[in-house]
């Protein structure tokens, strides 16, 4: 493997998240000589199409990416969001090629843990199988919640859209109250099924109510309670 492709995991700064916890630093080691880095995207820059060749799972190493499917007018639906150190590909999986289609939200760089190698890992580190795992689940909870929420008011969706970008980079070590918005609000709204006008209608009420600051794209978070109690949820739901 060249050296402009071989990864140090133990020198990456999300290794506490994409990699299973407790392994020796000569598992740690076999993964880093597998997982190869990919180059760096840039905001439209396909990750992969829909109808590829599976090549492996991915980790986000920076920037983020949206997930988006077409239905048969041709129009896109955004139907997730990967933030550093999540993981995607598993579309995947079940037919060896992707059902829909990854694209960067901005610079975005990554890893690939390639397909051909993964039983070997799998085999030698019995934990990683179990770390995939909670990260597929991650998402399938997020799916259904996203599923579920698509039936409220629209300034429902739009506070759980937040408190969950809030809840996810706090996990993963980074601001859960200051952030950049890496979705335009057509992005965001095509994602919760509402219209740009609502987005920027209830965006401006958010923050008329002091439950947030809105400059351009960079949020605030200045009540996260307020926030929760749209939702009527405690705070150890999210």
């Amino acid at each position: 493997m060249s050296k402009l492709n071989q990864v140090s995991c133990n020198e990456c700064g999300l290794d506490n998240i994409c990699l299973p916890r407790g392994l020796s630093h000569e598992e740690i080691e076999s993964i880093s000589q597998i997982v190869k880095a990919k180059k760096t995207l840039q905001r439209g820059e396909f990750i992969y199409h829909e109808g590829d060749n599976f090549r492996g799972i991915l980790a986000i190493k920076s920037g983020s990416a949206k997930l988006v499917g077409a239905d048969q007018h041709g129009n896109e639906h955004i139907l997730n969001i990967l933030l550093p150190g999540e993981l995607l590909g598993f579309d995947g999986l079940s037919t060896d090629k992707h059902s829909c289609a990854a694209v960067a939200l901005e610079t975005t760089s990554f890893c690939l843990l390639p397909a051909d190698s993964m039983d070997n890992l799998f085999q030698n580190i019995p934990s990683l199988t179990r770390e995939l795992f909670r990260h597929s689940g991650e998402k399938m909870l997020e799916d259904k919640n996203q599923l579920i929420l698509s039936k409220r008011p629209a300034e429902e969706r739009l506070a759980y859209f937040l408190i969950s970008l809030s809840e996810r980079l706090k996990r993963r070590g980074f601001s859960a109250s200051e952030f950049k918005l890496s979705l335009s609000r057509q992005e965001i709204g095509n994602h919760l099924g509402l219209a740009l006008e609502t987005v920027s209608r209830l965006l401006k009420k958010f923050q008329e109510d002091e439950m947030i600051m809105v400059q351009n794209r960079f949020i605030t978070i200045t009540d996260l309670s307020a926030l929760k109690k749209l939702l009527q949820v405690h705070e150890s739901d999210f």
